[in-house]
């Protein structure tokens, strides 16, 4: 090879030298195998350096020449040992060692003796001599020189391949193995240039080569000092980190605490079930150990990852006697579905510290629960006292009402006093109303409102909605309109909730449609498929209208648009709020649309099952007789027991009546049998309740105690209030105030059902 190419590849191999040298002091900390890596670097420059003087000068002569290849070969050959040592340095910091000055001195003493040597040779000739032609040859100790040359990297070649046997024989981790494999390149590609360079002088030699494997060993560096960086970044969330291979049953440490498991240090190998389960007997806290075991079994950490990215379990850890929480989180290294048997064989885990936000979680979830504590306690007291209020409201209304029914059956009433009558028992209705309202949005809000699930039929519906709200727009000089073009056919569903719903968009209609205005009704329905039926209901009016800005708050409990909405058309604002929430509990939907001014359209679609009925004529029991009946009257107040007996005098029904539950049971159990028509049964006396006055009488040694109709008359009138009843025995419950029509209504079915049987 010509010397210029010669000269070419050394300065290339320099320029590749000093860019690795120049990054990795941009890149890399000061640590000792660093400072090693540079200094050997530095020698491999210096004697590329060399190595080019050497083919500017060999064989030409001129005034020093001789001089300066004399000192050019001394210093490489001097050098070229002393790089050796420093490798072996190197290579003793890479494997652990700790390099003490003591070592330092040891390992650099052959290179300085050479180094000394080499300088000798300049003027004895010992190593190399140099001729009067300026032609470099080798001297008689040139022999001794090779071996202190090559010599301290075949020791190092050794040391590393000892260390290598031996860590596969203690199955050290693959990383850490492939690591001591870096060191290789360098041997072969730096022994074949020396090898090329002592029987073919002239050729790039040892260190051209030298610098090459150089190269090549700082890239592998610098991809695993990548990969490190990575995996600690990413791992910073962890402290302590660890691969699994699950067919193997074998681990190894990543990552690893200062106070490891069993001795789990970085780098270090062993069985995935011995070193997890090791962890959950010394540092899972009992009371979590069988569920961390559980976590942690191969069988589902793959059942698991089989469809899920990466799975965690948070535990409870005691170290030191000190509790703090922990994340186990478990990820594959490939996904199944990336697999082509679709199965994770291999895995990562990682060990985190969660305690501070654990028991942050933990405390908010207790504020929580004793907030959720406190609302369901305030809403229980909320609720017994709507239901108290309730019974106490309705006992008094019932005398109201009452009275005013008695009064005004009073033939020679005067006109005046009728009209005053008259709006005292619409006023009456009125509260009753507001009272039922706030009931039922109390067993709304605290789920206990049932949806009865009863055929009825909507023809029959749309009627009675006809016949009250057309009564009402007559009233009000208003034009009433209801049109529902197939509106027939029965359907199974809670049918008074239904007609509530209805009855309040269509009030709501009237009262806020002054005349000459419209109200318009329709009912259509449509398939819905699987035998349901789409049942859409249209409340359309001319009226007021809602102002857009105030649409969103429109179904809110107790609000109105503005002041004087309540001033001039009153309500309590809870109709719209109680019609949503009814409606949605029903499975349906409610929309309106509406322009101040211009009226209001209210849209009801409710989905229900279709029922298969035939249609029959009439009502047999409502037209049972009740005239000549006789009944007995339990309640504890006598002007309800007296109001209650005259309404029923009116239909030609006697009575009797026992002030508590104890009496009624004696006074029924010593009558003749046939004596007593029906019970009418308070449920809140003194002494004895009225449900147990229902299970004592229904025991009694009676012809009739088994059979007679017993109806609860009560102020109770929540669902679970008519549940007891009838679970006590009763046949039937109506709530107060007394409605005689109901109240015929229901004695006539009983009585014709018993007759029947």
């Amino acid at each position: 090879m010509s010397p210029a190419i010669h000269i070419e590849l050394d300065a290339l191999c320099l320029l590749l030298l000093c860019a690795v040298v120049h990054q990795s002091r941009r890149n890399v900390n000061q640590q000792m195998s660093r400072v090693l890596f540079r200094m050997t670097a530095y020698g491999i420059i210096a004697q590329l350096v060399l190595d080019i003087l050497w083919l500017l000068v060999e064989g030409r002569v001129f005034p020093g020449a001789i001089l300066i290849n004399r000192v050019v070969n001394a210093l490489y050959l001097g050098v070229g040992v002393c790089l050796g040592c420093v490798w072996y340095l190197y290579v003793l910091e890479t494997l652990g060692y700790r390099l003490t000055r003591r070592l330092q001195t040891l390992v650099m003493l052959p290179g300085l003796l050479f180094m000394a040597l080499n300088l000798a040779s300049i003027g004895t000739g010992w190593v190399f001599t140099v001729s009067g032609a300026n032609v470099y040859a080798h001297g008689p100790l040139f022999w001794l020189q090779t071996i202190g040359a090559y010599g301290m990297i075949l020791l190092s070649f050794a040391h590393i391949t000892v260390q290598l046997l031996r860590r596969r024989i203690d199955r050290a981790s693959r990383r850490d193995i492939q690591k001591l494999y870096k060191f290789y390149i360098f041997y072969i590609v730096t022994v074949l240039g020396a090898v090329v360079s002592l029987f073919e002088t002239g050729m790039p030699g040892t260190w051209t080569c030298a610098s090459v494997s150089f190269v090549l060993i700082y890239l592998d560096d610098q991809n695993r000092e990548i990969l490190s960086g990575m995996i600690t970044a990413m791992a910073a969330d962890y402290r302590s980190i660890y691969h699994a291979d699950l067919d193997k049953d074998e681990c190894i440490c990543v990552r690893a605490a200062a106070n490891a498991v069993g001795g789990m240090h970085e780098g270090k190998t062993g069985s995935f079930r011995a070193l997890f389960a090791a962890y959950a007997e010394h540092c899972v806290a009992e009371a979590d150990r069988e569920a961390f075991l559980r976590f942690v079994e191969p069988e589902n950490i793959r059942a698991r990852l089989a469809s899920e990215a990466m799975i965690s379990h948070r535990f409870l850890a005691v170290k030191d006697g000190a509790e703090q929480y922990e994340m186990l989180r478990i990820a594959g290294v490939r996904t199944a579905e990336n697999r082509a048997d679709h199965i994770v064989h291999a895995i990562g885990a990682g060990f985190s510290d969660v305690d501070r936000e654990t028991r942050e979680a933990m405390e908010q979830r207790q504020a929580l629960t004793e907030a959720l504590t406190r609302a369901e306690e305030a809403n229980a007291a909320k609720t017994a006292f709507l239901h108290s209020m309730s019974h106490e409201m309705r006992t008094p209304m019932n005398a109201i009402i009452g009275l005013d029914s008695i009064a005004l059956r009073d033939v020679s009433l005067s006109p005046e006093t009728r009209g005053d009558l008259e709006q005292l028992g619409s006023s009456a209705e009125h509260l009753l109303s507001l009272i039922d309202d706030i009931l039922d949005m109390s067993r709304i809000e605290t789920g206990r409102m049932e949806l009865k699930a009863e055929e009825f039929s909507l023809h029959e519906l749309i009627g009675q909605l006809d016949a009250v709200i057309g009564g009402r727009c007559a009233d009000k000089g208003l034009v009433y309109e209801s049109r529902s073009p197939g509106a027939e056919g029965w359907f199974i569903g809670d049918s008074l909730r239904l007609r509530q719903v209805l009855v309040n968009l269509l009030g709501n209609a009237v009262k806020f449609t002054e005349a000459p205005g419209v109200v318009r009704l329709a009912a259509e329905q449509a398939d819905a498929g699987d035998g349901r039926a789409l049942l859409r209901f249209t409340v359309e009016d001319t009226g007021v209208g809602i102002d857009a800005a105030f649409l969103p708050k429109l179904f809110e409990p107790f609000t109105q648009e503005d002041d004087s909405i309540t001033s001039r058309y009153g309500g309590s604002g809870l109709g719209l709020a109680l019609t949503r929430n009814m409606v949605e509990l029903m499975g349906g939907s409610v929309a309106v649309e509406s322009e101040k001014g211009r009226g209001s359209k209210f849209t009801v679609e409710l989905p229900l099952p279709r029922a298969p009925h035939e249609d029959v004529s009439g009502d047999e029991a409502a037209d049972y007789p009740v005239a000549g009946l006789h009944v007995l009257i339990v309640e504890d107040m006598e002007l309800n027991a007296e109001i209650v007996a005259d309404l029923l005098e009116m239909e030609d029904v006697s009575s009797e009546w026992a002030e508590n539950g104890k009496l009624a049971v004696e006074r029924f159990a010593a009558s003749e049998a046939g004596h007593f028509d029906a019970v009418l049964m308070d449920v809140r006396m003194p002494v004895m309740d009225g449900l147990t006055a229902t299970r004592e009488l229904r025991k009694l040694d009676h012809p009739d105690a088994k059979r007679v109709p017993i109806i609860a008359l009560t102020a109770n009138a929540l669902e679970e209030d008519v549940k007891q009843c009838l679970d006590a025995g009763m046949d039937a419950h109506l709530a107060k105030p007394v409605d005689i029509d109901k109240l015929k209504s229901v004695l006539g079915r009983l009585l014709a059902a018993r007759r029947e049987a």
